[in-house]
């Protein structure tokens, strides 16, 4: 335990881990999975997008051209920040529009 402690939770002095419960272990040790497996997703993610933009499709007698010629078409960060400003909104929305129901069945 106290290796891991020193090891992955950045603790510095036998004291740190002394103060540590066996819960508060469990935590960090569950987080600290978590974690590593947020970056495998990121690395396998790049990965994947890596060999997308390299992807050619036929264009005549085995010729070959790029599927993305452009960037944008590969990623529009425009596009998908409309979509999180739009959800952001609905969500915003949907949030009180259970009450405003509920208020109006209560009225009925």
């Amino acid at each position: 335990m106290a290796i891991n402690c020193f090891r992955y939770f950045g603790f510095t002095s036998f004291s740190q881990v002394d103060s540590l419960t066996i819960t508060q272990y469990e935590i960090m040790a569950e987080a600290l999975e978590l974690r590593m497996l947020d970056e495998s997703l990121h690395e396998h993610r790049q990965a994947f997008l890596n060999y997308a933009a390299q992807a050619e499709k036929p264009a005549g007698k085995g010729k070959t051209r790029p599927v993305y010629r452009k960037f944008q078409q590969f990623f529009d960060y425009e596009q998908e920040l409309r979509k999180l400003r739009s959800k952001k909104k609905k969500k915003g929305e949907s949030r009180f529009a259970g009450i405003g129901k509920l208020l109006n069945r209560r009225g009925e």
